[in-house]
């Protein structure tokens, strides 16, 4: 009986470790059936159709995983866990193998003590308007990767608590983000967004690659990181709102001036990234940025920086590549560790002016290919002149002479007398009425044709794009999920190299607890199983110490036999 105890205790546990610590419970319809009686005849009161999920499994950071949820636009009567509110209080909520186009206000009205919601990759296209009146513990919301398109004012109004909110690869054009003040990190890059409305206490923002055009909301002393980059921004005037800013980035902009005024009032910026805009002017006018430790200028329309010279000097990265720079001026007490100079418009003579007050192994970058009359100095593409703005813009007003003229001869207009001819041309439409012009229907045919397939090449464009944006956005959440630094100046794919190095290292590590936990439980079931030999060993020998007392009970009791015999014959054979 011990061992068929010990057995059925085994199971026991073996069944509960499988299901994460927890029974096990399908998701499954529930009809409502009531049976009743009425005299002898028994018949059913049956409800409406109503569809239970309840949570089957938990992880080390969930402690509520829901498998194969589907829920469409037209699911109705969906319900989440148990009628008993008190047995629904899981803190972690997941899904798995879900999808749910509509976010039912269900979820969080039978779950009211979630700190933690992952709903990404869950194809939402629309949120229910009381989805989240009963949020008000929850802290971080994951909502990435959905088709999203618009989240109403009113949407978070009860979630006082919300601190982290992903929303990062949706459709979105619109999210008043200023709404939520309890905000403390927010993605909500790779969407359609044109204004973005900052919070008033939040301190890390990422909004890249959208359309934003505008930047609105109180001040906020805590914004110490913004993401801007692959927006439309045209000017910076709204940074003076955001004074503790440590890192910003703006690159892929519509920037074509930066100037000192935006930038007075930060005390703690360090990095400034402003690659690829539009810049074509750069004056900090003699009051460097103190804490600036990286600027980003590459990939610009820049010419002229030598008023920058005080910033450039207490900088430890500075990328100037891909401009039009002439001359720049550092002194011998500049702290660079990087420098990028490659693809400008250099002067010779600055150029070994430059290099007399700086170290070689601090610029990064080379030329490889020099333009004619241009020669390399110091492995960068240079050009010999005594006044080299004159010089260039006197060379640019030959060129442009040279192509007018060349246009001239070939018989094409200048675009004044273009301009002219547009406008006649109009005119004399307009005086004529519609006129029916005959084209060449094969040319139509392959113009048509052409634009097909342009069109389909940017589509399938944009689709690769957003692919790639979610899967970069994809790292970028499992970065943060497994609590892993992110390089913003590594690859996509270091991170993910990094990521899966964490992945198997963390899945070893799991590996060697489960195999430690696996043989503490052999030890223990041996041990177990030893106390049960012995047990047994025990009970034997008690058996048999019973049956040798049972025999020696039977010996005396016949013995005593004998001696009443004896006893009885001795007394028979008295003397009367």
């Amino acid at each position: 009986m011990c061992w068929l105890r010990a057995v059925s205790l085994i199971s026991v546990i073996f069944l509960a470790c499988t299901n994460g610590g927890q029974p096990s419970y399908r998701s499954q319809p529930n009809y409502g059936n009531k049976q009743h009686y009425y005299g002898n005849q028994q018949y059913y009161y049956v409800k409406a159709r109503q569809t239970e999920y309840k949570c089957i499994e938990s992880n080390l950071q969930y402690d509520c995983v829901f498998y194969d949820v589907h829920i469409d636009m037209q699911t109705r009567n969906v319900h989440f866990g148990f009628e008993d509110l008190t047995l629904n209080n899981q803190k972690n909520v997941t899904f798995k193998n879900s999808t749910m186009r509509k976010l039912p206000a269900a979820l969080l009205a039978s779950f009211r003590q979630v700190e933690l919601l992952n709903l990404n990759g869950l194809q939402i296209e629309e949120i229910d308007t009381n989805a989240f009146a009963y949020a008000r513990t929850i802290q971080k919301l994951s909502m990435s990767n959905n088709n999203l398109e618009r989240i109403e004012d009113d949407t978070f109004q009860a979630t006082t608590a919300l601190q982290y909110l992903q929303l990062s690869s949706n459709r979105l054009t619109h999210v008043d983000l200023a709404l939520i003040p309890s905000l403390f990190h927010v993605n909500v890059s790779y969407n359609l967004l044109s204004t973005l409305a900052i919070p008033i206490a939040v301190e890390e923002l990422d909004a890249s690659h959208n359309s934003i055009n505008v930047v609105r909301g109180p001040l906020n002393v805590e914004l110490t990181i913004l993401k801007l980059q692959h927006n439309n921004l045209t000017d910076t005037a709204w940074l003076l709102s955001y004074p503790g800013l440590v890192e910003v980035d703006l690159s892929y902009n519509q920037l074509e001036i930066i100037t000192i005024h935006h930038f007075v009032k930060m005390q703690r910026l360090e990095r400034l990234y402003v690659s690829n805009n539009r810049l074509v002017a750069l004056d900090f006018y003699g009051r460097p940025i103190p804490t600036l430790k990286v600027l980003d200028l590459s990939h610009n329309h820049l010419m002229w920086v030598e008023h920058n010279q005080a910033q450039f000097d207490k900088l430890q990265y500075l990328y100037l590549d891909h401009n039009s720079i002439v001359t720049i001026k550092l002194s011998t007490h500049n702290t660079l560790k990087n420098l990028t100079l490659s693809h400008n418009d250099w002067d010779c003579n600055s150029l070994r002016a430059l290099f007399i007050n700086i170290a070689q192994p601090a610029v990064n970058d080379a030329d490889q290919h020099c333009k004619i009359d241009y020669q390399l100095e110091h492995g960068l593409c240079c050009k010999e002149s005594d006044n080299p703005y004159l010089d260039r813009l006197l060379q640019y007003i030959a060129l442009t002479s040279v192509v007018e003229k060349l246009q001239r001869a070939q018989g094409r207009c200048s675009a004044t007398d273009t301009i002219h001819i547009v406008q006649s041309l109009s005119h004399f439409i307009t005086q004529q009425g519609v006129v029916e012009l005959q084209g060449n229907e094969q040319l139509e045919a392959e113009v048509n044709e052409l634009r097909a397939e342009v069109q389909q090449l940017t589509i399938e464009q944009i689709q690769q794009q957003q692919l790639l944006a979610r899967l970069q956005a994809e790292i970028d959440t499992n970065l943060q999920r497994y609590h892993l630094p992110k390089d913003e100046l590594a690859r996509p794919s270091d991170s993910l190299n990094k990521l899966f190095t964490h992945l198997k290292e963390r899945h070893l590590h799991e590996l060697g607890k489960s195999q430690v936990l696996i043989k503490k439980a052999d030890d223990k079931l041996k041990d177990q199983m030893d106390v049960m030999e012995q047990n047994i060993d025990l009970r034997l020998e008690r058996i048999a110490k019973l049956r040798k007392q049972y025999a020696l009970r039977q010996e005396t009791m016949l013995k005593r036999q004998v001696v009443n015999q004896l006893l009885t014959q001795l007394g028979n054979h008295r003397p009367n």
